[in-house]
């Protein structure tokens, strides 16, 4: 194999619309790692939300890794170990809630099992459990409750709101945070310097992989760094403009076996 490693987005990428993984999609992941190869799911989904698809694919017994918030925390699927995570500064917390509550808009975080909220009824946020499999349990003050290590938060809302709100934030908390859209409802706000890029890089470095040997594949803006991280960088075809841009090859859609081609076509070496 050429690429030994290939880290995938899960949301638009690997998963179909309805949040389905293909047969095909299946047999082309088990192929992979069967002959020695690395799988790293790598999602703006806390760790949590990600560990059902690892364990459709088998990848904690077969091997693999899940690269979460967005590339601040990655997990040995086979150890459960954590190989490394980032922290939002504690004594920042309370201002970047305060954002959030100035701008009428909803913000969140997770502990355990759990979306943990202010506002347990936005549709976003439960969009967001939906999606993440989780549950949302509603705290009286976000701030005052948060006591523990948080590798980032996460402001929900309606497109238009999140685009207008994304400079405002990137602004207000500065240098050492990075701010970003990882859907068109999601900002995400986490320790600067960290994104799908730079986590890729992390993980290549801590197995001993060189970056001409990796392959990555997305659908969005914040798949871009690691697309461009990668040896050969792979945009699905519903991927956004910018996106399909930065890519070195476009593959079918994420409903139409996207991934599955691109471990058949530049992995396994195979004819689809």
């Amino acid at each position: 194999m050429n690429y030994v490693l290939l880290a995938v987005d899960l949301d638009g990428t690997l998963v179909t619309d309805d949040k389905r993984i293909t047969e095909r999609t299946r047999r082309a992941a088990a192929a992979m790692t069967e002959r020695g190869g690395i799988l790293v799911l790598s999602s703006g989904r806390p760790s949590r939300g990600v560990w059902p698809v690892a364990r459709e694919l088998s990848l904690d017994q077969r091997g693999g890794y899940i690269l979460a918030y967005n590339g601040g925390e990655l997990l040995d699927c086979k150890t459960g170990e954590t190989v490394f995570s980032v922290e939002i500064p504690k004594e920042r917390i309370p201002q970047i809630i305060g954002l959030a509550r100035r701008h009428h808009t909803a913000i969140l975080t997770y502990e355990g099992p759990d979306i943990i909220t202010e506002s347990p009824g936005d549709p976003y946020v439960q969009g967001e459990a939906r999606n993440v499999r989780m549950n949302v349990r509603p705290v009286k003050d976000l701030a005052a409750y948060i006591d523990f290590p948080i590798v980032k938060l996460m402001m929900v809302g309606s497109e238009q709101q999140i685009l207008k709100l994304e400079p405002v934030v990137r602004k207000a908390l500065g240098p050492e945070f990075s701010v970003f859209r990882s859907e068109a409802y999601h900002l995400e706000i986490l320790p600067a310097g960290i994104d799908k890029g730079t986590g890729l890089i992390k993980t290549l470095e801590a197995l001993h992989i060189p970056a001409e040997a990796s392959a990555a594949c997305g659908d969005y803006d914040n798949d871009i760094p690691m697309v461009k991280a990668a040896g050969l960088g792979a945009a699905v075809a519903n991927g956004c403009p910018a996106i399909l841009e930065a890519a070195d090859c476009v593959v079918p859609s994420n409903e139409e076996d996207g991934v599955a081609f691109l471990i058949e076509r530049y992995i396994l070496e195979e004819k689809p």
